[in-house]
């Protein structure tokens, strides 16, 4: 039996091209998608679209939920929130100031209020610690559902812990914007499916690639 399981790094961010946002912003770490993020994140789902994917699940960061939001559009299906999978900020000594919940339900009606986390997200932490916590929470979903196909909409250190912590690759890792890398379990072990992080569903792929993160 084969299992796989997509993980998608969120699109475009507002603040990448307004470098100032957070200065005002009542939530700094928790920009929205731009709009060339929201293309991107639209453009992710159409190539999703006929994949067979069981259940998707996203850091509740917005610029996830959004992007997130766009596949489950593409594949029919609920999103949910995940703190297990949020992002890594080593220099953040507290949790950041998140949507509401009550507003995040209003705005996204695909978010499945009745799931229950199996990781958690607690500030301070180093980013060795981050990449272990979001391997570990992939690694019991995947566990707990072995026949089904999952999808995680999450960061970019997070997708590098990610990766590394299922198929224990060691080379650097590449991670544009709204790339979408493909794992696969055939028997116990996991493989990275291709070179790394696909772009080529993207309409303009020199975004994405601008604004990757190496690690």
């Amino acid at each position: 039996m084969t299992q796989t399981l997509w993980i998608v790094r969120h699109g475009n961010r507002e603040d990448f091209g307004n470098p100032s946002w957070a200065k005002n912003a009542p939530r700094p770490y928790d920009p929205a998608l731009s709009a060339d993020g929201e293309r991107q994140a639209q453009e992710a789902g159409n190539s999703l679209r006929g994949q067979t994917v069981h259940r998707i699940y996203a850091s509740p960061f917005l610029r996830t939920i959004q992007t997130a939001h766009y596949i489950a559009d593409a594949v029919e299906l609920p999103v949910a929130l995940e703190p297990g999978i949020g992002e890594v900020l080593p220099t953040v000594q507290e949790m950041p100031a998140l949507l509401a919940e009550e507003e995040r339900r209003r705005l996204f009606a695909r978010i499945d209020s009745a799931y229950r986390p199996a990781g958690t997200l607690v500030y301070p932490e180093n980013e060795a610690d981050g990449h272990r916590r979001c391997g570990q929470t992939v690694r019991q979903l995947a566990d707990a559902y072995p026949e089904h196909n999952l999808l995680f909409v999450t960061h970019a250190s997070p997708v590098i812990g990610i990766v590394r912590h299922l198929t224990g690759l060691q080379e650097r890792i590449s991670v544009p914007l709204c790339a979408i890398f493909t794992l696969q379990r055939n028997g116990s072990g996991w493989h990275l499916i291709g070179d790394g992080g696909s772009v080529a569903h993207l309409s303009d792929s020199a975004t994405s690639l601008r604004y990757a993160h190496t690690g």
